[in-house]
């Protein structure tokens, strides 16, 4: 599976990260996170999305700026691939046939976390974000039983649709994170993702995808001594 070029960018910034840690942990500059994540997302019910839809792979990357010690703000880029499920349909001539639709996602977010014990060896916390959505559908399909393409009296596979559109991307989530050293952290994500289609073209306005994943981080950067206190950093 081809990496897109936002996510290269990204696994080099978080190995610049990882080599530079040592030297930015005396700097007074607030906790910041650069992470990978991997994991699965699965097709629903709603709006039948699972009817033509396998599970398939997410990877996706976050840039995370903490503000206070439990909230913090950043962006995060993902990528979704859903294979094809052969699933019967009925065409504008009322034949059947077997279609498959394969589907590519990228989102882009600003997101927001929230952590609930910050001070915990095993941190729980709630993440949500907004952003936009380009969503890309490949369908192909043949006829089935005793039925035949209109125009040639054949029974070969043909693309239905090559469509895509761009809306609105939402996500709300909850995962857990433990610190592996003290730059590297490891954390277990899940999510619920809505995104915006083009009704026109895919028949609903909304696509709605669980998630879960693994996510790989490194931390650079502290809060200063009196940040939260009434006395002025010195």
């Amino acid at each position: 599976m081809k990496i897109p070029g936002i996510l290269k960018i990204m696994m080099a910034l978080l190995l610049a990260a990882g080599m530079s840690t040592s030297a930015r942990a005396d700097s007074d500059m607030a906790p910041q996170e650069l992470s990978l994540e991997a994991g699965a997302a699965f097709p629903t019910g709603v709006n039948n999305f699972s009817d033509g839809e396998k599970m398939g792979p997410i990877i996706g990357a976050r840039y995370l700026r903490m503000i206070t010690p439990r909230f913090g703000w950043g962006v995060q880029a993902d990528y979704y691939h859903f294979a094809a499920k052969t699933h019967p349909i009925t065409d504008q001539y009322g034949a059947q046939l077997d279609a498959r639709s394969s589907d590519n996602v990228a989102t882009a977010e600003i997101m927001g976390r929230y952590s609930i014990l910050p001070d915990a060896r095993v941190v729980p916390y709630l993440h949500s974000g907004v952003g936009v959505t380009y969503f890309h559908q490949i369908s192909e399909g043949a006829p089935t039983g005793d039925a035949r393409w209109s125009d040639t009296g054949t029974t070969e596979t043909r693309q239905l649709q090559d469509t895509s559109s761009v809306g609105f991307s939402y996500s709300a989530g909850f995962g857990v994170e433990t610190n592996l050293t003290n730059s590297l952290v490891l954390g277990l994500e899940t999510a619920w993702h809505i995104f915006g289609v083009s009704q026109t073209s895919f028949g609903t306005s909304t696509i709605n995808v669980p998630s879960v994943s693994l996510r790989l981080g490194w931390r650079f950067g502290h809060f200063a001594t009196d940040t939260f206190t009434d006395k002025p950093a010195s």
